[in-house]
């Protein structure tokens, strides 16, 4: 079961569901970036260097969007090592960053990716409820293969969208996040994923 979301209300939420997890990483930090630099105050973490090509598979570098500061959320691995593993340390730094942010009341919260942590009850899970109880609207980008696992965790509160889905940009709109001047920026992050 997961944490009792809304004590006043329905909470904000919008789990941005994927299965191509390169063009998730393109299409959230490229959002983030681009509501940051439209003013918007915004909070969380994103992929920062998405869009670089030949990133090796380890390299989890990811910008918290309120300091601007960059943390390497993998652990050091050895060269027989297969796969990746987020190292604890660095997940707990970002949600102190994240957390730290909320000093600021950003007006929304990006996490990209609801990972294997955040589904075993560990990760962000903290500052996404966090998040919520403050009232502050979350996005966030959630493979298909933890969609049960995010169900559970946001108690079927959350919205959905498919990450090409006009409905990510209708959600952003309903919270003031599009407006004539961004709008074209906007659509081109969330084509990205297209």
């Amino acid at each position: 079961m997961g944490p009792n979301f809304g004590r006043s209300g329905r909470p904000s939420i919008l789990g941005v569901v994927y299965s191509d997890g390169a063009a998730a990483c393109r299409m959230i930090s490229d959002l983030g970036y681009r509501l940051r630099d439209a003013g918007a105050m915004v909070a969380g973490i994103v992929p920062y260097h998405a869009t670089r090509d030949g990133t090796p598979r380890c390299d989890m570098e990811v910008e918290e969007l309120s300091s601007r500061i960059i943390l390497q959320l993998a652990e050091d691995q050895t060269p027989q090592a297969s796969g990746c593993r987020v190292d604890p340390t660095a997940m707990q730094d970002a949600a102190a960053l994240i957390s730290a942010a909320f000093q600021k009341c950003p007006e929304l919260l990006i996490i990209n990716k609801f990972g294997r942590l955040e589904a075993e009850g560990y990760g962000l899970g903290e500052v996404i409820t966090e998040a919520v109880d403050l009232g502050i609207p979350v996005l966030i980008g959630v493979p298909e293969r933890h969609i049960k696992q995010w169900r559970e965790f946001s108690n079927g509160l959350a919205e959905e969208a498919m990450i090409d889905s006009p409905r990510v940009q209708q959600w952003l709109a309903r919270r003031g996040f599009v407006s004539q001047r961004n709008r074209v920026g906007l659509e081109r992050a969330l084509n990205t994923a297209a």
